[in-house]
């Protein structure tokens, strides 16, 4: 979302986001940036009549809550935006099916020209006659073949637009559910692989784990050395993670130092192995800026959970984020499994 605002009237909207995001449950990530940034800014009355009601009752967001509400409120903006290309795509084809119809109209009229030519062909015996039907031939393969030139041309735009249309909308679909930094899935990328998963488990992800994986003393590093290699270990953690998971595994950044892993038919105890797998790489790996400094190694916590019969995404993210807490209470640089 590109928002239309000058930089003073910006940073009035950080400070006043920020005082509000001081106050929650919430971690300091974009999607819940974005909804008290979308509410200092008026941008939106139906989120800000419920962050109203929530401030006002002294109830703080829960990052489940900041998930709901950004679904919800602001995402819900970038499907339509996707919905109004499809729309257009599909108008653009009802207008090449329609040209696709005329030419074939167009070729029919011509043949039954040609068939009275024909007939009349047969039936004259002067050769004034003949020239004059000949005439009326070339005078209407002319029309037919300019008519053609035409259709023709109309088929190469609209191929054109469909093209430019489709990279849209493939594009639009890819921005929507990836993370741009690390090349990652977003949290709606995960949120949607793990319901793809559930819709055909009756909504139930027996049998699945979760990983969340936080990067442990990322505002650090940021301080020290700068954002740019804070940006560098935040990818460098995602090429860790793929490089440790199996096929169908789903790796997500899910804001700021916070991944997650998504685990199809996987144990706990699996969860944490593969858990171990990624921090031991993690270790083994030192951070470095430019060719001979030396910047140490990147730790992270990691909580795994798994789902039992009736578990479902909120409840493996919620015993994910309990075991991540755990291991961060007790000296970080670890794996926790669930106790649920």
């Amino acid at each position: 979302m590109q928002y239309e605002h000058t930089r003073e009237q910006s940073a009035e909207f950080l400070r006043i986001a920020v005082g509000h995001m001081g106050r929650q449950q919430a971690n300091f990530d974009p999607p819940c940036y974005a909804l008290w940034y979308e509410h200092a800014a008026g941008l939106n009355p139906a989120l800000s009549q419920i962050l109203e009601e929530r401030l006002s009752r002294q109830r703080p967001l829960t990052n489940a809550d900041v998930s709901t509400l950004y679904v919800r409120h602001i995402g819900t903006r970038e499907t339509e935006a996707l919905a109004r290309i499809e729309e257009k795509l599909l108008s653009v084809m009802r207008d090449t099916a329609e040209v696709i119809a005329d030419t074939g109209a167009h070729a029919v009229k011509f043949g039954r020209s040609l068939e009275s030519h024909s007939e009349r062909l047969r039936q004259t015996d002067t050769l004034q006659a003949i020239e004059a039907i000949v005439n009326e031939m070339l005078d209407e393969t002319k029309r037919m073949s300019a008519t053609n030139l035409t259709l023709a041309r109309q088929l190469e735009s609209r191929a054109r637009e469909v093209a430019s249309l489709t990279e849209k909308l493939e594009k639009a679909e890819t921005e929507a559910i990836s993370d741009p930094l690390t090349g990652l899935m977003n949290r709606r990328g995960l949120e949607q692989t793990v319901a793809a998963r559930a819709s055909g488990t009756r909504g139930k992800l027996a049998g699945c784990a979760l990983l969340l994986v936080d990067v442990d003393g990322l505002k650090a590093i940021n301080d020290t050395h700068g954002h740019e290699v804070g940006d560098q270990v935040l990818r460098g953690v995602a090429r860790v993670l793929k490089a440790r998971i199996r096929g169908e595994d789903t790796p997500a950044r899910l804001g700021g130092d916070e991944f997650a892993v998504f685990l199809p038919d996987t144990s706990l105890e699996g969860a944490v192995a593969v858990g171990e797998g990624i921090r031991r790489s993690l270790l083994q790996a030192h951070l470095r800026r430019g060719k001979s400094e030396d910047l140490g190694t990147v730790c992270v916590s990691i909580g795994a959970a798994s789902s039992g019969e009736g578990g479902n995404m909120e409840s493996l993210m919620r015993d994910a984020d309990a075991a991540l807490y755990e291991a961060k209470r007790h000296g970080r640089n670890q794996v926790r499994p669930s106790k649920s």
